[in-house]
């Protein structure tokens, strides 16, 4: 009970501790915001006048860049007023050497000078403006294109053959125009000299054959390579007739059989003209030839009316006639179905190609390639038939109808000297 005062007084003095205790740490806390407080204070005035100096270099830097594009156009329209001619001559300059790329590509020269033209082609390609050196290379190629088509030179150069191995070989370029090998002519590609494949034995013989000596003839190509790619690309006679089809075969076959049947009866009316000829240079009758057998109907009825005898050698021309004759016919008959044919395969091969552009459209040309070569080559084979057959069957009518006159005027022949015979018999009586 003693201590019951001293515990309500300590019960009593704890919340004024308390109070004086929550009372210094706000202050303490008062004073450490203050001090935050002032710190932020002094960090945003120095921001501030960080941005005012930032602000016054932007319109500083604003200005100079002004000033700055000001200047630069100024000195642009001056580069533009200033190169504005030498630009042209740079454009020419490029087009140009492009040109004389194309140009000198496909020449002879290139087979022996194989980088020539690879300032040329940087030239054209840039768009930097080309130096006095560069401009100087055009005309100089030139020159030496102009010099070289004058020339004829050897050198070794390595060529490829057909599987594409090289093999180091004399070279003779003749001019600008031609390259001749071993084995024959050659032509300067991507990869180097080859020879040109699908050519005829013939020319190759004959650039072969060229020696160089003053005044010998050579082959040469005077569009750098273009007819010898057309050469090269030039189907052979079976190629053509297969390109003609089943019209085609029958047109070469009518061709054939008519010209066979020219030939025979060419032939045979030949060996009966020479030996009407020879009988008529002898005198004799000979019954191997159609005039003997004519004249020998006389010489068995001499004494027969005029008028019978007439009739009896009008029946043995009569006879004659169908044998000499025989297979004139036939031959123009040929030769007039022959274009007919030709005509027909071109209609044939006309609506093929319709056909395909009609599936296809027209954006590849190979498409209708075959339709085209039908319609063309058809046309031509009939001409081709029909041509020599008119010249056999024009031919083997001459030789029909100078037999026929002859057998008609050694008739009459022979009917006059027995009217004659008769008047003076007549006459003598």
């Amino acid at each position: 009970m003693k201590q019951l005062p001293l515990i309500i007084a300590l019960m009593l003095a704890q919340p004024a501790l308390a109070n004086e205790n929550w009372q210094a740490q706000e202050q303490l806390r008062e004073q450490e915001a203050s001090q935050e407080l002032g710190e932020v204070s002094k960090s945003l005035a120095s921001a501030r006048a960080r941005l005012n100096a930032a602000q016054q270099q932007s319109k500083q830097l604003a200005s100079e860049f002004a000033d700055n594009e000001k200047r630069l156009g100024e000195l642009k329209a001056q580069w533009q007023q200033a190169a504005s001619d030498m630009d042209q001559v740079f454009a020419v300059a490029r087009q140009g050497a492009g040109d004389a790329v194309k140009l000198l590509g496909s020449s002879a020269m290139q087979g022996q000078f194989a980088d020539r033209l690879l300032p040329l082609q940087q030239m054209s390609r840039e768009q930097d403006v080309p130096d006095r050196a560069a401009l100087a290379q055009l005309p100089a190629l030139l020159m030496q294109e102009i010099a070289g088509s004058a020339q004829v030179t050897r050198f070794e150069a390595e060529v490829l053959d057909g599987q594409g191995a090289s093999a180091t070989q004399q070279v003779t370029r003749i001019g600008s125009f031609m390259l001749v090998g071993q084995d024959g002519l050659l032509q300067a590609g991507a990869d180097g000299l080859a020879p040109v494949l699908g050519l005829p034995a013939s020319l190759n013989g004959a650039a072969l054959s060229y020696g160089g000596a003053e005044g010998e003839a050579a082959v040469i190509d005077p569009s750098h390579g273009v007819l010898l790619a057309m050469q090269t690309q030039a189907p052979s006679l079976w190629q053509q007739i297969q390109q003609g089809g089943k019209v085609g075969a029958i047109i070469v076959l009518l061709a054939v059989i008519g010209l066979g049947i020219a030939a025979v009866r060419l032939w045979s009316l030949s060996r009966e003209l020479g030996r009407v000829r020879r009988q008529l240079a002898s005198g004799d009758y000979h019954a191997d030839n159609a005039l003997g057998r004519v004249l020998l109907v006389a010489d068995k009825h001499p004494e027969i009316p005029m008028e019978t005898l007439e009739l009896r050698l009008d029946e043995a021309i009569l006879q004659e006639t169908p044998r000499l004759e025989r297979g004139l016919g036939m031959v123009k008959v040929i030769a007039a179905l022959a274009p007919m044919l030709g005509l027909l395969g071109t209609v044939t091969g006309m609506i093929g190609t319709f056909q395909s552009i009609t599936l296809f459209g027209t954006g590849d040309p190979k498409i209708m390639a075959g339709g085209i070569s039908m319609a063309l080559i058809t046309t031509v084979m009939g001409l081709v038939a029909a041509i020599p057959l008119i010249l056999s069957h024009s031919l083997l009518q001459s030789r029909f109808v100078e037999l026929s006159n002859v057998l008609e005027q050694q008739v009459a022949g022979i009917l006059a000297e027995r009217a004659e015979g008769k008047v003076r018999t007549e006459r003598a009586a």
